[in-house]
């Protein structure tokens, strides 16, 4: 029996050990036309971090945007991440958030949609913000257009030779983000509430 005991031991000691975002879905937008394998090298890198994502290209009409947004929102995810991802000879970033106004009423327009949430938004945009000394900025932002979760847009500068310190500071955004969510609602997607 006790040599049972210690076997089963130390397979929980030498188990791999999880990150904290573990199992956690996101949705990653991809925004222009960048580099392929940077782009699959931030979707690795992201899987590596214990993230589950769908990926989606920006669509360039309204009808697709509100057929892909539909998509979209029946997914479980925590937040969208629309990412345009630039080679460049440093590391940098852009953030925005989007600028829409909360809509009234139970039926919102798709414009007024992301409103909805502003200030989930806002601390996930400040998050990723200051992983890289920046302060996001409020915009129109198309890709948010109908999509009823947290996002952000980020123009992400990637130093070819070294995309892993780009890629580590949008995760520690990220991680940041996701530690002040307490509530079982506020990690599973905060949604609309539609009840009267």
């Amino acid at each position: 029996m006790a040599g049972l005991l210690l076997c089963l031991a130390g397979l929980f000691l030498f188990a791999p050990i999880q990150p904290l975002c573990a199992a956690e879905r996101i949705i990653l937008s991809r925004a222009g036309t960048g580099d392929d394998a940077l782009w699959n090298g931030l979707r690795k890198y992201l899987a590596g971090k214990g993230f589950t994502m769908s990926v989606y290209d920006t669509p360039a009409s309204m009808e697709k945007q509100v057929e892909i947004a539909n998509k979209i929102n029946k997914e479980k995810a925590i937040f969208m991440l629309a990412v345009e991802l630039v080679p460049s000879d440093h590391t940098d970033a852009f953030i925005a958030v989007s600028n829409a106004k909360k809509g009234e009423g139970l039926i919102l327009n798709v414009d007024e949609v992301p409103g909805s949430h502003t200030t989930r938004s806002g601390e996930l945009a400040s998050s990723v913000g200051a992983a890289f000394q920046r302060k996001a900025k409020a915009m129109p932002l198309f890709m948010l257009l109908g999509i009823d979760m947290p996002g952000v847009f980020v123009r992400l500068e990637v130093e070819k030779a070294r995309p892993a310190e780009a890629f580590d500071r949008l995760y520690e955004g990220l991680l940041n983000y996701m530690k002040r969510g307490k509530d079982e609602r506020e990690r599973q997607g905060e949604r609309r509430n539609t009840s009267p």
